[in-house]
């Protein structure tokens, strides 16, 4: 079973990442949110959607979003900065409380920024060596901005 990190432990991987818009869908898949928001009232259960980098959120706003278990976010290339903002928007402004899972080209170097903005789970497109990537999850002791768990700038948690 592939694995992947979450939570800071390396796990397996029990959801199904479709990218594939033919494959069928199961309980542990996480679909495209376009392919979902066109097919809901027939797809069935499902653990999750996934955005791709143009997507944006504002069309989940209306939308229950406890009802996902997890919500990816595809970054095409790891020059690619707007899953960042499309963790932070998730959290912050829509309140969405559940795994939000790093999918695709990101590199193992930004998983301390991925996590202060909302990330929790990381599931990388290449093999890449988890134990190493675990050891760069949190490479910052403190950090002088505030992030999505702690808002405070520095001075103000002193």
């Amino acid at each position: 079973m592939p694995k992947l990190i979450k939570n800071g432990e390396i796990i397996d991987n029990t959801y199904h990442w479709h990218q594939d818009v033919e494959q069928e869908v199961t309980s542990n898949s996480i679909v495209a949110a376009q392919k979902w928001l066109s097919e809901k009232d027939t797809m069935g259960n499902i653990a999750g959607i996934w955005l791709e980098a143009g997507d944006g959120i504002e069309f989940l706003k209306d939308l229950d979003l406890s009802k996902f278990d997890v919500i990816g976010i595809h970054f095409p290339a790891f020059t690619d900065g707007r899953g960042f903002s499309y963790a932070r928007l998730l959290r912050e402004r829509l309140n969405y409380q559940g795994e939000i899972r790093a999918l695709g080209s990101f590199i193992p170097d930004q998983l301390g920024y991925l996590l202060r903005v909302g990330f929790n789970s990381f599931q990388f497109n290449e093999e890449v060596d988890l134990e190493k990537a675990l050891a760069l999850h949190k490479p910052f002791s403190i950090a002088y901005q505030g992030d999505v768990s702690d808002p405070r700038p520095l001075f103000l948690r002193r």
